[in-house]
């Protein structure tokens, strides 16, 4: 009779157990998965003079007017290194329908799997699949709740920790302008590495991130304000990144000039 008991019991708590204790190994190994986006605060713009770039259909401006050099780069990525220290790689997703549609549809990635755990999150806009994504903690996770929500939030917690990269720890920020949206990870005031994640814009979204590489060289949030407000589309036909290379672009930038 106790041996039945005990079948039971491991049976009904054995999972969400490994549920639970899954979470918080993945905050022991990356902290930064227990930050969730907080409403940017200041939206003032730099008005230095700066540089109006082109590239991959999409047009923005750069507040700074140093000499660049274009590095090469997989398709759809463009990185730019300036001589006054700031660089900046530009990216265009291949798959415009939201980072976990493209995870599941990448057959080079085996994750198909994925698809019955996300569910109809994957019928939903790329902007609510990141804000999915970036509003998943340890503690939004309720291991004893429904078992469907808590295996998702697992898998998203895993895909923010990997996906996301450098940058969780000093801050997530959403920021609203008249034509577009999206997620800023990382403080310019504490990191060297901001990843911008821009939504709208007639359905687009494209990727930037800027990072300082030369001592006393800094970001400001006035400057990523330029670039986020400056961000257009100029041409319908651009050459897009595909999700093969996250791996890759979250070491783009790291390396000689």
């Amino acid at each position: 009779m106790l041996l039945a008991f005990l079948t039971v019991l491991v049976n009904l708590l054995g999972p969400p157990i490994t549920i639970f204790f899954t979470a918080r190994w993945e905050a022991r190994k990356i902290p930064g998965v227990r930050v969730a986006p907080q409403p940017l605060s200041d939206y003032s713009v730099s008005d230095a003079p700066g540089t109006l770039l082109s590239y991959l259909g999409y047009e923005f401006e750069v507040p700074w007017n140093a000499s660049f050099k274009e590095k090469a780069a997989p398709r759809g990525l463009v990185l730019l290194k300036f001589q006054s220290g700031q660089n900046v790689l530009f990216i265009v997703p291949d798959n415009q329908g939201g980072l976990l549609t493209e995870i599941v549809r990448d057959k080079s990635m085996h994750m198909d799997n994925l698809g019955p755990v996300f569910g109809e999150l994957l019928n939903r806009s790329a902007y609510d699949q990141y804000a999915a994504l970036l509003n998943t903690t340890p503690s939004s996770i309720r291991a004893f709740g429904p078992r469907s929500d808590a295996k998702r939030g697992v898998a998203l917690l895993t895909i923010k920790a990997v996906a996301m990269g450098p940058g969780l720890e000093t801050g997530i920020f959403s920021f609203e302008f008249p034509d577009k949206h999206g997620f800023q990870v990382g403080d310019p005031q504490k990191s060297a590495r901001v990843k911008l994640e821009a939504f709208g814009m007639g359905g687009h979204h494209v990727e930037i991130i800027c990072e300082t590489k030369k001592d006393g060289a800094r970001l400001s949030q006035p400057e990523l304000n330029r670039i986020l407000k400056s961000l257009r589309v100029v041409s319908r036909e651009s050459t897009a990144a595909p999700l093969s290379h996250i791996a890759a672009r979250q070491n783009q930038m790291i390396g000689p000039d």
